[in-house]
């Protein structure tokens, strides 16, 4: 962010779900690394910014939103089983485009472009079939930007969903990266994998997508 001089304020998960975090105040919301617990009360309140509100999401992650939690308070949460969303009562596809699952775990492999005519890879000299995302310094899963854990289209995913890169992980279990719109004038720009942002500061390709949809994110609220 620095890099590309785009000014940002930090956030923990515990400002959201006890509402110190003022989305309305905000153009876009960007989810780092691996936001998996999180409580039905901050599901629905970025699902009603992104889907009412016409709020922009950023989710360069995985595994995100895949726990359910209780927050006692600051410093203590319960944690639902893996995998259950008994009270938020649908999936994180619903929200994110993307939903995680065990294929390719561990695994790191860098992305192939599939939409090359989206706005996404404007100026970036990417086209249909190009690799990117070659590098990270994810030294557990090394391969490139799709590793470690990765998320996938689902049958809970957006119907206007749009399918921009997938990586290439072995049996065809690399990240989905994906976008949608709301009928708010909202965006979800989802990566889903783990280690994208470990590959930002080394890797050409992901930076510029990023700095691609972070720029339109922002434009197109002003």
């Amino acid at each position: 962010m620095e890099r590309e001089g785009f000014d940002y304020d930090l956030y923990s998960e515990t400002d959201l779900h006890f509402d110190r975090l003022p989305l309305e105040s905000y153009d876009v919301l960007v989810l780092n690394l691996h936001s998996e617990y999180w409580s039905p009360q901050m599901y629905a309140h970025v699902k009603k910014w992104v889907y009412e509100q016409g709020g922009r999401l950023m989710y360069l992650g995985g595994c995100a939103l895949y726990a359910e939690i209780e927050f006692q308070d600051d410093a203590t949460m319960l944690c639902r089983r893996e995998g259950e969303y008994t009270l938020r009562g649908e999936s994180e596809a619903n929200l994110l485009g993307v939903a995680y699952t065990h294929s390719g775990f561990s695994t790191g492999a860098p992305y192939r472009v599939l939409n090359d005519n989206h706005w996404i890879f404007a100026d970036t000299g990417l086209n249909n079939g190009d690799l990117f995302g070659m590098r990270s310094l994810h030294e557990r899963c090394p391969g490139g930007a799709s590793a470690h854990e990765l998320d996938k289209i689902s049958a809970d995913s957006p119907k206007n969903i749009v399918h921009l890169a997938k990586g290439t992980n072995p049996e065809d279990a690399g990240a989905d990266m994906t976008i949608y719109d709301t009928p708010s004038g909202g965006s979800v720009f989802a990566t889903g994998s783990l280690c994208w942002t470990l590959s930002l500061p080394v890797d050409d390709g992901t930076s510029a997508v990023t700095r691609n949809v972070l720029r339109r994110f922002l434009e197109s609220k002003t």
